[in-house]
């Protein structure tokens, strides 16, 4: 179980909480065949919602009238904003995702303005993303912009040295029997040439493979975005048209980290013996 803590900098955290902890609702394809039944279009992959929304009801309480037109206004204030909501489970464990405050509901009762230090209002937000994010792994720096408790870990991006072809990685995340952690799918990869470097391709075990077929330039930086389904390199002009996916690949995500280990295989041709890769993404949990 998990409460919503935070939007922004504003704290939510007020008497008589009640959130809304629901998974949102999750779209479906289905063709209907002529003899009945359906085709389904999704076929076995696991899908995800689309926006969800969530709901926050919380009693507002103050020292004084004054100041509890202080919070509501500023409440108020943030309607429309978009920004970044925290979660924290029963375990402690602080999570976020971008989220719009769509709305602030609230109705001022006789009854109430008895006691007008309080004030019932629920809160009304519309989440772009389909998973919680976690722990951060990759290079970030101080003035990025986050708070430093809320998943950020010092040295936490060390990249890994592309000394010879293939090179194998392994990388864990968390184990495969934690309950709520899902398959991460935005993931950024992100390769620095010491050399010219050909013929790149990034394979999972028992997953998807990347094949990035043109040249990264000596001295540039190639960076495949697959969370944003971007490619960028550079020096080198539309760089997305050599990306070549796997056909196991869910095209709603080029690559995945499954929970537990993954063993990443890198094979490329040339880059000396300083070039590097790194993985950048969030932890995901649902």
């Amino acid at each position: 179980m998990y409460r919503l803590i935070r939007f922004g900098a504003t704290e939510l955290e007020y008497y008589n909480q009640v959130d809304n902890i629901g998974s949102g609702q999750t779209p479906v394809s289905y063709i209907g065949l002529p003899e009945g039944g359906s085709l389904d279009g999704f076929g076995n992959l696991q899908k995800a919602p689309g926006i969800v929304e969530r709901n926050k009801s919380l009693r507002l309480h103050a020292s004084s009238p004054e100041q509890l037109e202080e919070i509501y206004f500023k409440l108020l204030s943030l309607r429309g904003k978009r920004d970044q909501l925290y979660r924290r489970t029963g375990q402690g464990n602080i999570h976020w995702m971008y989220a719009r405050l769509v709305e602030i509901m609230a109705m001022r009762s006789y009854e109430q303005t008895r006691f007008r230090v309080i004030q019932d209002i629920d809160l009304r937000f519309a989440c772009q993303e389909a998973f919680w994010r976690g722990y951060y792994s990759g290079g970030w720096f101080l003035d990025s912009g986050f708070y430093l408790d809320n998943g950020w870990v010092f040295d936490n991006g060390n990249p890994v040295t592309l000394a010879s072809s293939p090179t194998y990685i392994e990388i864990q995340l968390g184990s495969a029997s934690d309950p709520g952690r899902a398959p991460v799918r935005a993931i950024q990869f992100i390769i620095n040439a010491d050399e010219a470097i050909t013929s790149l391709m990034i394979s999972r075990l028992g997953g998807e493979i990347l094949t990035y077929n043109g040249t990264i330039p000596a001295g540039s930086q190639l960076i495949i975005d697959t969370g944003a389904m971007r490619v960028l390199c550079t020096g080198v002009t539309d760089p997305y048209d050599n990306l070549e996916i796997s056909p196991t690949a869910d095209m709603a995500a080029w690559f995945t980290l499954q929970p537990g280990l993954n063993e990443i295989t890198v094979n490329f041709t040339g880059g000396g013996s300083g070039s590097t890769i790194e993985f950048s993404y969030y932890e995901a949990w649902f």
